[in-house]
């Protein structure tokens, strides 16, 4: 076959024969160059693509501050040269947030249908009750709110979704149970030095020492039981994929 033009080749690079078509010399030497060009352009693309990572910058708002205190540290350590700015929301109109482009991308909880928003399942989050030894729930494998007997229940005052929800469950139930709502550093000191109870998250569980002398008793309430999604407008795709990539870890 003879290629010729101004930006083509003027030679012959198939032989034929009755049954087969093959490159010759002159097209196997075009073929080194061809792969060549091929890989210099997939590599540009990928440099290109990387470069754009690089600058990206992605603010993120949280629905809880032991999702936000998970996931932060992790992507700028996966993600060095990425601007990340994550905060909590207090707010339950998570779609206009979104829609008014004041966060690229929202994690919060569950749930059906987010209008013409798209979102992506992410973390999974469970409360435990922190029980010191000796206590009459340390023999429990799970326990609901509700079989707690009433007594104060340590709360650090962070704000964010599991708070709230613990609020109002103890509200709606009539639970003789008692938050007690201290700064995270005193809650830390009451946890250590006292009996009593208080909650922890799965996510949260690496930033707090409870000590050696308690259990962590699971909550079966369903509404302590949370999986997380990423929302945001479609055009963020990407930056959504990005933050999802934690769960490879």
């Amino acid at each position: 076959m003879l290629f010729q033009g101004k930006s083509e080749l003027v030679a012959e690079l198939f032989e034929r024969t009755a049954n087969r078509i093959r490159l010759n010399r002159t097209g196997d030497t075009a073929l080194i160059y061809a792969k060549a060009i091929i890989h210099d352009i997939e590599e540009m693309k990928s440099k290109v693509e990387a470069e754009a990572t690089n600058n990206m910058a992605i603010s993120i708002a949280f629905a809880d501050p032991g999702v936000m205190w998970y996931c932060m540290p992790r992507l700028e350590v996966k993600y060095p040269k990425m601007r990340f700015s994550g905060e909590l929301y207090d707010k339950e109109d998570i779609l206009r947030l979104i829609d008014e482009k004041r966060y690229d991308i929202i994690v919060t909880p569950h749930k059906n249908g987010y209008g013409n928003m798209s979102s992506l399942p992410f973390l999974k989050d469970n409360v435990f009750i922190s029980v010191p030894t000796g206590n009459s729930l340390e023999k429990l494998d799970s326990v609901m709110l509700e079989e707690i007997p009433a007594q104060p229940l340590l709360c650090p005052e962070i704000g964010g979704y599991f708070i709230k929800e613990m609020e109002r469950v103890i509200r709606e139930k009539n639970l003789r149970i008692t938050l007690v709502k201290n700064p995270m550093n005193l809650t830390s000191h009451l946890i250590r030095s006292t009996n009593f109870l208080t909650t922890i998250s799965t996510l949260s569980r690496e930033l707090r020492n409870d000590g050696p002398d308690r259990k962590l008793i699971p909550l079966r309430n369903p509404e302590f039981s949370i999986r997380y999604d990423l929302v945001f407008q479609k055009e963020n795709i990407r930056k959504a994929t990005i933050i999802k990539s934690l769960m490879d870890q």
